[in-house]
């Protein structure tokens, strides 16, 4: 059994929810004292909130793009923040979503699990199999690859049909499957938005295929973290392996109920969440 699996069926035993809770920093939306060093205000903002609920969620996804829009001290923060949730066992997915030429995608591999320390990392299948292996060489450490995503622009390609092999998406679908012959911990990103959940997980049980599960688009988005899980139930597909994320309805949950303590407010948000 591949460590990274073995992680989060630990976190899904012990606590028995698949929540991922997405760390996105947005400066003007965090109560933050911004006369103070910016990595060590991020860095406690998002560690209260993990704090207060860590017993409801069972990953963390920190996307890179928002700490990188603050340079260095924003590279620190995500440093920190990976730490801590480790420090509380919580598995680290690094939304970075690369996959470029060999030596690049090493490069990057480099950063996601020797510098930072992720313990897994969404990826772009669009160059092909040179671009996605570079990562499975650590073998140890989990792997998301697209296939179909949550936002709206999706359609532009991820639904193009492809001349006897259905649609861009579907052909993805299948070629993640053949990997994850090969490496177990390799998933897909599958988003909780789109008409054409459902037929995903049903064509991956069709083939028998139970990979890791990344389900963005729940929470701000508007997915329901109880229809994915009633489709998911209904096909029999293992829950431990799956995380369903939210992101800024939970970072950001102050700005709804603002007589809340940001660490209240995060908490109130969860449990909405897990009702949806």
């Amino acid at each position: 059994m591949a460590p990274y699996l073995e992680k989060l069926r630990s976190q899904w035993n012990k606590k028995g929810t698949i929540l991922c809770f997405g760390m996105d920093p947005v400066v003007e939306r965090m109560k933050l004292d911004t006369s103070k060093n910016l990595s060590d205000e991020i860095s406690r903002y998002f560690i209260r909130i993990l704090h207060a609920i860590a017993g409801r969620i069972s990953a963390v996804k920190p996307n890179v793009a928002y700490y990188l829009q603050y340079g260095a001290e924003g590279l620190t923060a995500l440093g920190r923040l990976v730490d801590a949730a480790h420090g509380i066992k919580l598995p680290v997915i690094v939304d970075i979503k690369v996959g470029d030429i060999g030596r690049s995608s090493a490069a990057y591999g480099k950063f996601v699990f020797e510098e930072l320390g992720g313990d897994a990392v969404t990826l772009n299948p669009y160059m092909g199999d040179d671009s996605i292996s570079p990562f499975l060489r650590y073998a140890e450490k989990g792997f998301y690859v697209l296939a179909l995503t949550s936002n709206d622009g999706a359609r532009v390609f991820e639904y193009a049909e492809i001349a006897g092999e259905g649609k861009l998406y579907e052909r993805v679908l299948q070629k993640i499957c053949t990997w994850s012959n090969s490496h177990e911990a390799l998933g897909a990103v599958i988003g909780a938005t789109q008409t054409q959940f459902k037929g995903c997980i049903e064509q991956l049980s069709k083939n028998r295929c139970t990979i890791p599960l990344l389900i963005p688009g729940v929470g701000t988005q508007g997915g329901s973290y109880q229809k994915v899980k009633t489709v998911l139930d209904g096909m029999h597909y293992e829950p431990g392996i799956v995380r369903i994320n939210a992101s800024s309805a939970i970072s950001y949950a102050h700005e709804k109920w603002r007589t809340s303590t940001v660490e209240d407010a995060s908490c109130s948000a969860v449990e909405e969440i897990l009702r949806s």
